[in-house]
């Protein structure tokens, strides 16, 4: 059965960084932020940057939304895709350029969604006529999102079409990781001939 995600779930934007600044001598605390630089990071097999920081005002600190692992974002801007987080992104606040999608009862698997989300035929024409702006800054609309359909088998088959989506993910990532390892060590080698050879 297809259902409108608005009708599912609950999608929310990440937290605007500047509405949560400390005002004047209020005291405030640092928070890491989830990026999308990060998530592409890490889908090819680097190691994310180190991590970017927010100041939030303590009056504020309520009104941050932080990752936790199954949470499940969407990327507004360059990172037009779902990604599911993990266990290394708990407690990192999620800011505006991302979408937050949850799912109460348990009725979608999250690494389903995602595979639906970023790899289904039918979702992708709807993602690109989601994704608006003429300009080189592509915005997917929060609007366009909720009402767009998903295919809900039961919760089985959700979880085993989940599973191999994420283990074949993962697959992809160790593949990039090792080719980039292979090739730093190519390139010290090359560096170590180079010097023999000016000797």
């Amino acid at each position: 059965m297809k259902v409108e995600l608005g009708k599912i779930g609950i999608i929310n934007h990440g937290v605007v960084l500047n509405r949560v600044k400390p005002k004047g001598t209020e005291k405030s605390e640092q928070f890491p932020v989830l990026t999308i630089k990060q998530l592409l990071l890490e889908e090819e097999g680097q190691l994310p940057e180190s991590p970017v920081f927010m100041t939030a005002g303590e009056s504020k600190k309520n009104s941050l939304r932080f990752a936790r692992e199954g949470t499940i974002v969407i990327g507004l801007t360059s990172f037009h895709r779902a990604a599911v987080l993990g266990k290394k992104h708990e407690g990192m606040v999620i800011p505006s350029n991302f979408l937050i999608l949850e799912f109460p009862g348990g009725i979608m698997d999250p690494n389903y969604f995602a595979w639906y989300f970023n790899e289904h035929p039918q979702m992708k024409k709807m993602r690109e006529i989601a994704i608006q702006g003429d300009g080189k800054v592509k915005v997917l609309s929060i609007q366009v999102v909720r009402k767009l359909t998903i295919e809900c088998p039961d919760l089985v088959t959700q979880m085993s079409i989940g599973n191999l989506y994420s283990l074949q993910k993962e697959k992809e990532r160790l593949r990039k990781e090792k080719l980039r390892l292979e090739m730093a060590v190519l390139t010290e080698e090359m560096k170590k001939l180079a010097v023999k050879e000016e000797q």
